[in-house]
């Protein structure tokens, strides 16, 4: 089966709970519009439970854009005093880095001068 698409300003009937829509999102096999009404078309609450399992054990993966070379796919979140940040910017600026690689060579630096 296809990857549901997403039909804006849709007019429809789900197919599993029954309820009518108007001008709402549909989730539907369609590959355009001219196809929606020839096939089922979900509403948002009814979509997840309708994908065979092998679609949805793919939601829970990462996507592929976010697996690139660097590795990075963990989430690091913190709040820092403006003149860190201040200064985070300044460095990455002038070496034309992202403020996490400015952070990695600093984590680097720092763990080979403690030891």
């Amino acid at each position: 089966m296809n990857r549901p698409k997403c039909f804006l300003n849709a007019d429809f009937t789900c197919a599993n709970c029954q309820r009518e829509f108007e001008r709402w999102t549909a989730y539907s096999v369609a590959n355009s519009w001219d196809e929606f009404d020839n096939y089922l078309a979900y509403c948002y609450d009814c979509v997840d439970t309708k994908l065979p399992e092998p679609e949805r054990e793919l939601k829970s993966e990462p996507s592929k854009k976010t697996l690139n070379k660097t590795g990075r796919v963990h989430q690091l979140g913190t709040r820092v005093r403006k003149d860190f940040l201040k200064k985070l910017k300044s460095i990455s600026r002038k070496e034309k880095l992202k403020y996490v690689e400015v952070l990695e060579k600093a984590l680097d630096y720092y763990a080979k001068r403690k030891n």
